[in-house]
């Protein structure tokens, strides 16, 4: 049985009550290619300066972004130079404020996807969309859905041939290309499901009820196919929204469910300049990794005794990864499907609220009318189908519909 939001003040109310407060979060390893750099330069330092100062040190330099968000440059040096001298030569520089590694992104899906083969019929919610809206009393349905409300999806892109997905597509960009554009198809699975659990729409009166089911969505591809990508790939993701997505598409809220392990100023600095803009910015907090900190995404539950599960003696490896780490961005830690937080969430100060991220609820019970799976969470897959998940990146997305609800009340 389906249960709608039905009145335009309790679903302002739900979009703040329907969360947990709580410290969860974790971190985990990642790799670099040393070669791979971001440099920053003094505002008001010209294009055509910051390619010359790179290009002078390494002439066989690849500039792979111009990062305009922050005045800098994205580049991978060529493996016959002296890294460390060139570094040094550019901090030497006085249009240099500062040289950093580019740093692997990755998603926080905690299990991988499995298809659905029994896909529901009709109309329909995951639980975690039910939960979001099942609270609201029934005589009501003021069309408090996203209505006019556009969320930009920092992810592996979007299958925007998917019918549950199409109509709410405004458009997109492909940030992992060099140079930037083409095509922003999801060729991995989880910005898909991530969509889907933001602002799915029936069609012709079947599929998935996303929480946020009239919301706009516009794909900004900044992961690849293994659903890894680096820094500079999301910062040019968030510039474009910054650039473009902003003023063609009206957009208001950016969900990005991906980690760092650790901050840094460039991605810090893109960061506030959406934020100064007004943008709300909704980030997963992480999963935790195995015991020697590397990630675990092929497998593990909150059963118990995961190799994914939190070390609640090791709270600094365990704590809230970047962006969600950062002021300004909400940072969402992620519960089952009885309303508990995960093993698998990580945790600290930073996060905000928790949300359905999916997981092995302890009694394995069904809740909902949904055809439950050890509480993973039923939404879109790439190619048109349905596929089952768990994660904080789920638990982002749900608050990046709640967040759109609340902006159209």
């Amino acid at each position: 049985m389906l249960r709608l939001a039905r009145h335009k003040r309790t679903v302002c109310v739900l979009a703040v009550v329907i969360f947990i407060i709580t410290p969860r979060g974790g971190l985990f390893a990642a790799t670099v290619n040393p070669y791979r750099k971001i440099a920053i330069f003094v505002d008001g330092t010209s294009l055509d300066q910051q390619r010359s100062i790179v290009i002078l040190l390494d002439p066989q330099v690849q500039i792979l972004h111009e990062l305009t968000l922050i005045t800098g440059l994205a580049v991978q040096f060529s493996p016959l130079v002296d890294l460390t001298t060139i570094v040094q030569s550019l901090l030497s520089n006085p249009k240099v404020q500062g040289v950093y590694d580019d740093a692997i992104a990755i998603k926080d899906q905690e299990t991988s996807l499995t298809n659905e083969l029994n896909t529901p019929t009709g109309k329909w919610f995951g639980w975690g969309e039910d939960d979001v809206h099942i609270h609201v009393p029934p005589p009501y349905n003021k069309g408090i859905w996203g209505v006019g409300v556009t969320v930009a999806v920092l992810d592996t892109g979007i299958d925007f041939t998917h019918l549950n997905l199409a109509a709410n597509i405004l458009g997109g960009f492909n940030a992992i290309a060099v140079p930037p554009g083409g095509s922003y198809y999801d060729n991995n699975g989880h910005g898909t499901h991530v969509a889907g659990i933001i602002a799915a729409i029936p069609y012709q009166a079947n599929g998935l009820i996303g929480t946020a089911s009239a919301a706009d969505l516009v794909a900004v591809k900044v992961l690849d196919s293994t659903g890894r990508g680096f820094q500079s790939d999301v910062i040019m993701g968030l510039q474009w929204v910054f650039d473009r997505g902003i003023p063609m598409y009206g957009i208001r809220v950016v969900n990005m469910s991906l980690s760092f392990a650790q901050g840094s100023v460039p991605l810090q600095k893109a960061i506030n300049r959406l934020s100064q803009q007004g943008v709300i910015m909704v980030a997963s907090a992480g999963n935790c990794g195995q015991a020697n900190g590397s990630v675990e995404e092929s497998g593990g539950d909150d059963g118990g005794g995961s190799a994914t599960a939190c070390d609640l003696s090791q709270p600094a490896q365990n704590a809230v990864a970047y962006p969600a780490a950062y002021a300004g961005v909400i940072a969402v830690a992620a519960t089952d499907i009885l309303n508990n937080v995960t093993k698998y969430s990580r945790y600290g100060p930073q996060v905000a609220v928790t949300a359905p991220g999916g997981a092995l609820a302890s009694s394995g019970t069904a809740a909902c009318g949904d055809t439950q799976q050890s509480g993973r969470l039923l939404s879109t897959a790439r190619d048109g189908g349905y596929a089952r998940g768990s994660g904080t990146s789920h638990a982002a997305a749900h608050t990046s519909g709640v967040v759109a609800l609340a902006l159209q009340c």
